[in-house]
């Protein structure tokens, strides 16, 4: 917990205080003169169309809108090309939140009937729900979430069959509504990946299996083609992997703190109106702070604080040079931001096509973004909350409700929301195609189809089906089509169970990196047999290019023969060096580190290598309360320690629930020496915060907010921040001494003239 971003300024925010998110002391009075603030009235679609600044070339027009729909948060499409629609109804429905704990959230199905590019038709599938936030539309069934729980429900057509059956609740009951986990993201590689969350959803029949993944973001996440993910958090429009999930996650027992991504472009955003309401908008360097959230000749907002749902366009309408370009909406300044993703030697950077502009933003406040879509006609679909208060009442300051208030935004709660479509002019959209009526070889071609949404929905509907009769068909599809369709082909097989060596043999040996690099995360599904069979080609194959590298290290690990490890070694040597080879050799070695030592590394003197190698032979599990080497009072400290970092603090969401930290917002806790370090020190950034840069393990991180103390809340006891600091200091790799209450209560006093000022690093130091 040692910050938090200015939309989650509050670390720990309780239900027993009005205003939550204030920091004691700070002035909050307005940035933005009164009369250039216009006034914010409930628009019609049509008035609503009007405000909207768009790039050239391009428009925007309603598909659905209230009363059709309600509070609109995401969605997914069914093989016919419907909408399923989760209606968030009951976020904030006045700006105290009360009566959100009502269940009047919905899943609804929107459908054009006489196919003229608008919705016509709802029909309620689920209703009563609370809040839901992710949904997957299969053939059989449903998988959706909502505030505590991840489900599933069979369907009948349009109609649910029996009661919905929890898959997962533990996972759901961390965080308020801004941090629980969504997304619900179908994935190349036939898993379902979740935003913030470090786990992902596999289908096995009638059961779904939860596996370990990295953490990644806060609202919403995309893929490319090649089933790299993307993902965000509040104050960061666009984080891209740079590998395949879960490439260096093979080898559970093995803690690498491993950097797989990067943010692409920056954050500054440039809104079309002025915006003064933003949760921190009185911060500014007239007010005694060190920046200005506003843009001070503008008053405009100058970075993001609450990117939101993002997909990369991979469809046909819009001009070639617009393919792969991410698209992130922003409620709070009213935009969806395009980032142009340029790839070149396996690194991935950000452009931003529109300048010093954006794609879309608007000068109605209510327009509220919250997510985007690649839709099967090719064009890019938004959907709008159109809900006046976007900020929860968890962070709600007193500055921003005067905002709220000041022009009515704060009504009506019910009743309104939209799904725009986005096309470019000049370019066609896609005829329907029902693709719930295609079987076989007329569905095998659609893998081929230069729209990405219907070649991924060809895939789930190949995978559900799993009709062995489409084997032949696919397997000649793995071998002679295009890149992408070569790809989708190969993990279709995986998905039905049938991948074969064979089916990867041409791939590996080719010189198509992006083909080569796909087929080799495949052979890492392959059963023992399979893989044994591959071995010979795994061996000789010759990377079409460097990022290929570490797929090679990663496939050719689980062999564990000697001449598996004498090649492994072979690229060790020679790209050693480079991104991720030695993390992805490691990943791959599970059961074979000391075999591997043994036959190649017996004069190494790389000690990191051979202590992952060591680690993962023990398959160490840390970071359980059984394992701590707590008991009695200090073990219930370190679980009420938990409970809290988990839950009504949302510590993990700047700090990760591994501990790993997270970019322009918390730096790690696991293994930190701020953490394991003199209690007195952690206790004293618990109680009045620390204001970056700060150096953890010889890194510096420089966050875009102070994090503010505990301190100065009187619903935090000494108790409370004793138990904290016992959870960090003895969870994941940590092992330190529990903090005791007494310790606190010494330190507080010590420390009462700071009166909750934040800390430097330089301070601490002394």
């Amino acid at each position: 917990m040692l910050f938090r971003s200015l939309i989650l300024f509050s670390c720990l925010a309780l239900t027993a205080f009005a205003q939550q998110g204030d920091q004691k002391g700070a002035r909050m009075e307005p940035v933005v003169p009164e009369n250039l603030i216009p006034p914010s009235p409930v628009l019609s679609v049509s008035e609503a169309l009007k405000s909207f600044q768009i790039a050239p070339g391009f428009v925007i027009e309603p598909v659905a809108a209230e009363p059709l729909i309600d509070k609109p948060v995401c969605l997914d499409f069914d093989a016919s090309g419907r909408m399923w629609v989760c209606e968030m109804r009951g976020y904030m429905p006045d700006i105290d939140g009360k009566g959100e704990k009502t269940p009047e959230g919905r899943i609804v199905i929107l459908e054009d009937t006489d196919g003229d590019g608008k919705a016509d038709k709802r029909t309620v599938f689920l209703d009563k729900l609370l809040l839901p936030r992710a949904i997957s539309v299969l053939e059989d069934r449903v998988l959706f979430m909502d505030e505590h729980r991840l489900c599933w429900i069979r369907r009948k057509g349009d109609l649910p069959e029996g009661e919905a059956k929890t898959i997962q609740t533990d996972m759901m009951e961390t965080g308020n509504v801004e941090h629980r986990p969504n997304g619900l993201l179908s994935n190349l590689d036939n898993r379902w990946y979740l935003a913030k969350s470090d786990r992902r959803l596999r289908r096995d029949g009638d059961d779904w299996i939860l596996e370990p993944t990295s953490f990644r973001g806060q609202w919403g996440i995309a893929c490319d083609d090649y089933g790299r993910l993307y993902h965000n958090n509040n104050s960061t429009l666009l984080f891209a992997d740079l590998l395949a999930p879960n490439l260096l996650q093979g080898n559970p027992g093995v803690k690498m703190k491993i950097k797989d991504f990067v943010q692409l472009g920056g954050n500054r955003v440039w809104p079309a109106r002025v915006t003064p309401a933003v949760n921190r908008a009185y911060m500014s360097k007239a007010h005694g702070f060190d920046s200005d959230t506003l843009d001070p000749k503008t008053y405009k907002l100058v970075n993001t604080t609450a990117s939101a749902g993002m997909a990369v366009y991979r469809g046909t309408n819009f001009p070639k040079e617009w393919y792969g370009t991410a698209f992130t909406t922003e409620p709070v300044c009213n935009l969806v931001k395009a980032i142009r993703i340029v790839e070149k030697d396996g690194m991935l950077k950000g452009e931003l096509p529109m300048g010093e502009s954006e794609f879309l933003a608007s000068t109605d406040e209510r327009f509220r973004p919250v997510n985007a879509y690649n839709a099967p006609d090719g064009t890019l679909y938004i959907v709008d909350m159109y809900h006046g208060i976007i900020q929860h009442s968890t962070y709600m300051t007193s500055y921003l409700r005067k905002q709220t208030l000041a022009r009515g935004l704060e009504s009506p709660g019910f009743g309104q929301g939209r799904i725009y479509r986005i096309r470019a002019v000049k370019g066609a959209i896609e005829h329907q195609t029902n693709i719930a009526a295609l079987h076989g070889l007329d569905l095998v071609k659609i893998l081929m189809h230069p729209n990405a949404w219907q070649r991924e929905m060809a895939q789930r509907l190949l995978v559900e089906r799993n009709n062995a009769a489409d084997i032949p068909f696919l397997a000649k599809l793995a071998v002679g089509g295009s890149t992408i369709a070569r790809i989708r082909a190969i993990w279709t097989l995986e998905g039905m169970h049938a991948l074969k060596a064979e089916n990867l043999v041409a791939t590996i040996r080719g010189n198509d990196a992006e083909l080569q690099a796909s087929a080799l995360w495949a052979s890492t599904r392959l059963p023992a047999d399979e893989l044994a069979r591959l071995e010979s080609i795994l061996l000789a194959a010759k990377p079409a290019s460097p990022e290929v590298v570490p797929y090679l290290a990663r496939a050719i690990g689980p062999l564990g023969t000697d001449k598996a490890f004498g090649r492994l070694s072979e690229l060790l040597k020679s790209d050693g060096a480079s991104h991720f080879v030695r993390e992805a050799a490691i990943s791959g070695l599970d059961h074979h580190e000391i075999a591997f030592r043994d036959s190649q590394m017996k004069d190494s003197k790389d000690k990191d290598f051979l202590a992952w190698l060591e680690q993962g032979s023990k398959d160490i599990k840390a970071g359980t309360p059984s394992d701590s080497g707590l008991k009695g009072d200090e073990l219930a400290s370190f679980q009420r320690g938990k409970a809290m970092f988990h839950g009504e603090a949302a510590c993990f969401g700047c700090h990760s629930a591994d501990g790993a930290g997270m970019p322009n917002l918390g730096p790690p806790l696991d293994e930190s020496e701020w953490v394991t370090g003199k209690p007195e020190t952690l206790v004293k950034i618990l109680l009045h915060g620390l204001t970056g840069p700060v150096t953890v393990d010889g890194e510096t991180y420089s966050p875009n907010a102070d994090m503010p103390g505990l301190g100065m809340n009187p619903a935090i006891t000494d108790q409370t921040i004793a138990d904290l600091a016992t959870y960090i200091r003895n969870e994941w790799s940590n092992k330190a001494a529990p903090v005791s209450s007494s310790l606190v209560k010494q330190q507080r006093a010590a420390t009462k003239d700071r009166a909750g000022h934040s800390w430097t690093a330089k301070e601490l130091m002394k």
